[in-house]
């Protein structure tokens, strides 16, 4: 859960960033404060599948009663 709110944390990002360093999360900022969303699409969709990733195997270990 950590790596769900750490990706998506820009504020922080933005603040502790070096120079010359850009997250997933800058990028997306970055596009969509000059207002190129298609550009800002790919890191942001890129975003989505990588925190789909730990939920999924969250399900997983937690499991569902089988019937």
């Amino acid at each position: 859960m950590v790596v769900l709110e750490v990706m998506k944390e820009l504020p922080l990002t933005l603040i502790m960033r070096p120079f010359d360093f850009d997250t997933l999360s800058t990028s997306v900022h970055r596009y969509t404060r000059i207002e190129q969303v298609r550009e800002a699409a790919l890191p942001a969709l890129a975003i989505v599948l990588c925190a789909l990733v730990p939920v999924l195997a969250l399900d997983r270990l937690h499991g569902r009663p089988r019937q």
